[in-house]
């Protein structure tokens, strides 16, 4: 296990627990996404720090942040407050990236502010790598660490050939630039199986767990512990 990502849900007092698609966009029109990822990484830091008490290694959490939110000249200062007043170190914390926002801004102060995050030593994450035509150039002048694979390409890659062309080829790319990866969206065991095959770094998705709420979190990661101990490892010999 090596990490969360902080996920945005309502819990409806009528309709149940709603996805960000039915809520974001109110969000927006009301001026609040900031707001939110305010709150969002108050929790984040939150979390780490229960974690750390319970001795539970959870290496990062991923937060993610809008265009409007990395406009903000001040995020930098903010985010460096917030760890220091958790006593965590940067490293904690991972920044997600959307790649429209990477491929079609040209705003100097997200540019400035993305680099910032890297200096102090932020993990920066592609998000939806694959839907947002990023350049070579972007990846670089972003200070990306990992490329999350999107989702659509994730999909029956153990069955379609032509995903796991495609996601091979992202899998090429991110080795020769050095960056990590991470495919979005695994639901079964056979994508996990052919991911793991093709090389692909960390896996995410209902696959490995479902969202869940903080609480659940400490007994999820001692039940997954407890699973890893007991799969069955592949030993090697030598014969003579």
């Amino acid at each position: 296990m090596t990490g969360f990502e902080a996920l945005a849900r309502w819990h409806h007092p009528e309709r149940g627990l709603l996805g960000p698609a039915e809520f974001l966009p109110a969000i927006a029109d009301c001026g609040l996404s900031e707001r939110l990822s305010e709150v969002m990484l108050f929790h984040a830091m939150v979390a780490l720090n229960r974690w750390d008490r319970a001795g539970l290694a959870v290496p990062v959490v991923g937060v993610n942040f809008s265009a409007d939110e990395l406009r903000n000249p001040r995020l930098p200062d903010k985010l460096r407050w917030e760890l220091d007043r958790f006593d965590l170190t940067p490293d904690r914390l991972v920044v997600e990236i959307l790649e429209t926002v990477a491929a079609q801004t040209d705003n100097d102060v997200i540019v400035r502010n993305v680099a910032a995050l890297a200096g102090m030593g932020c993990g920066i994450d592609l998000d939806d790598f694959g839907t947002g035509h990023t350049s070579i150039a972007n990846l670089r002048r972003f200070a990306v660490r990992r490329l999350k694979i999107d989702r659509s390409f994730v999909a029956r890659v153990d069955e379609d050939r032509d995903q796991q062309r495609m996601v091979a080829a992202v899998l090429s790319l991110a080795e020769r630039l050095g960056l990590d990866t991470l495919a979005e969206g695994v639901e079964t065991a056979g994508e996990r199986a052919m991911l793991a095959q093709l090389g692909c770094g960390h896996l995410q998705g209902f696959g490995i767990a479902r969202p869940m709420p903080f609480d659940e979190t400490v007994d999820w990661m001692r039940r997954h512990a407890a699973w890893l101990a007991a799969t069955p490892r592949i030993q090697s010999g030598r014969t003579g």
